[in-house]
């Protein structure tokens, strides 16, 4: 069955999460590069918060990365990018998934904020570390489970990877990643895959 699909993301967002998904599943899909949106109407038909990425799926909207790249597998279940519901592997997929949010990205986002993209004004430079610390905690844990595979779920390249790899390369470009050798080798990995939409800077 085809879908209709209208993307509303930028670059190499949180948005790219999603790109990457499509790509690998083959599905069509419309790119509305929507940087300028944010904050709009427009966009909060979409989003409750005008935030990207967000998508307009058979006219229906939806929005969070990791919701989106799931619901994409699902409309193409014949590419086996995600366990079956009610399956160890869809289950093995929430687990890392959530534990990236809520032990991992957090702390980055809060950090991206305290270290710039705030006014000054609003900067708390005292987080910082505290937050880094953190991250680490859970880095660690992916660090250890990557020691004895390739990829998080039954060794093989799924959606899990693209979205926990988005935020394992985020670290990376934020300079976290020195003590893990096993995660710089995961985005290593995942930058070799010719349909990667990570920033690789």
């Amino acid at each position: 069955m085809k879908h209709e699909i209208i993307l509303y993301g930028h670059g190499t967002t949180r948005s790219a999460r999603c790109e990457w998904t499509l790509r690998e599943l083959g599905l069509d899909y419309q790119m509305v590069d929507a940087i300028d949106l944010v904050g709009s109407e427009r966009l909060r038909a979409i989003h409750p918060q005008s935030k990207i990425p967000a998508a307009a799926i058979d006219g229906h909207p939806l929005f969070e990365s990791a919701a989106l790249c799931t619901y994409f597998c699902d409309l193409a279940p014949e590419k086996d990018m995600i366990g079956k519901p009610g399956t160890r592997e869809r289950a093995l997929h929430d687990q890392w998934s959530y534990f990236m949010y809520t032990e991992m990205e957090g702390w980055l986002w809060s950090n991206f904020k305290h270290m710039g993209f705030y006014p000054e004004e609003k900067r708390v430079p005292a987080v910082v570390e505290h937050n880094f610390a953190e991250f680490r905690g859970a880095a660690k844990v992916f660090d250890e489970v990557l020691a004895g595979t390739p990829f998080l779920i039954g060794g093989n390249f799924s959606v899990t990877d693209i979205i926990v790899g988005w935020t394992v390369n985020w670290a990376r470009r934020m300079d976290q990643l020195e003590d893990f050798p096993n995660l710089r080798s995961y985005i290593d990995r995942l930058f070799a895959r010719e349909l990667c939409t990570f920033n690789k800077e």
